[in-house]
């Protein structure tokens, strides 16, 4: 579990990308060029396994759209005609190794200018497993519209947008914590990993929650996950621990962007954990 994942290459800076990416569900019909089909095939063709090593499986599926939106979305997703779909497998971790492939995904196709949105729920989970043949013991658990941004958010996109309150994020100081996890971490003390940490505080999470709570020990930066009261019964799949594979994937690509070098590595340490709190996984320094 080294620093060379993902292998596929961007050709912005992560941080620009991070900055640059919004939800987007209201796309203007044009349909994507084959060129950046296949670059978008290339990319996900390339990811090596996630943190944990979960077989992760995505594919383009063209869905035309009709008068009342893209079937399949229940009328959310309105102009776009291909989607990133996904299928992870129901076990321990899969969701966060989703996560984690997915995000990078979504990050290649902010790199080739096009809109996308992560969907945990408002999609027909039978129809998309269907579209990339759903295998026994797998699960789709998102799936992103990708196409060309409209030029106005529709009715529908701008209360989803409000009603998440998806322009705000969490301070600091309720997210990242010194070696005791008590100590609220500042920017200035926070050395090297200043930047990783601020793009995971520039995560995308289900309903904006921002479940991640990172603890910096050292060389070791440790994930935890802090659940939302009343929150996992509301869906199919633990949205929250999507979240999770999503805050790693920003974490480790600036790491690397950074010039870190580092691993992903269970140590379960002996922390506080948080109210309704689990520890995930650790990243540990390297050299």
């Amino acid at each position: 579990m080294g620093m060379d994942r993902p292998r596929a290459a961007f050709d912005t800076a992560i941080g620009e990308l991070i900055r640059r990416r919004r939800s987007w569900r209201t796309y203007d019909g044009r349909p994507l060029e084959d060129a950046k089909k296949s670059l978008m095939q290339a990319f996900i063709d390339n990811l090596d396994p996630p943190p944990f090593s979960s077989r992760i499986r995505m594919a383009l599926v063209d869905e035309p759209a009709g008068r009342a939106g893209v079937k399949g979305t229940y009328g959310v997703i309105r102009g776009a005609s291909t989607f990133l779909v996904g299928a992870a497998p129901q076990g321990p971790r899969g969701l966060e190794d989703f996560g984690f492939s997915f995000e990078a995904a979504i990050l290649s196709a902010t790199d080739l200018d096009l809109g996308t949105c992560w969907m945990g729920g408002t999609f027909s989970r039978t129809m998309f497993g269907e579209r990339i043949g759903l295998r026994p013991g797998e699960v789709v658990p998102a799936v992103s519209p990708l196409g060309y941004r409209a030029d106005k958010r529709g009715v529908v996109d701008s209360l989803f947008r409000f009603s998440a309150g998806s322009a705000k994020r969490k301070p600091w100081q309720e997210l990242f914590f010194e070696g005791d996890g008590r100590t609220p971490l500042t920017a200035a003390s926070a050395g090297a990993f200043a930047e990783p940490l601020e793009m995971v505080r520039l995560a995308p999470s289900a309903a904006n929650k921002q479940p991640w709570r990172l603890i910096v020990d050292g060389d070791a930066v440790h994930f935890l996950l802090e659940r939302t009261a009343g929150f996992a019964g509301l869906w199919a799949v633990d949205l929250q621990r999507i979240d999770m594979g999503i805050a790693m994937c920003h974490f480790e690509l600036s790491a690397r962007e950074a010039g870190l070098a580092g691993r992903w590595e269970s140590r379960v340490p002996g922390l506080t954990l948080p109210r309704r709190g689990e520890y995930i996984i650790s990243w540990v320094r390297e050299g």
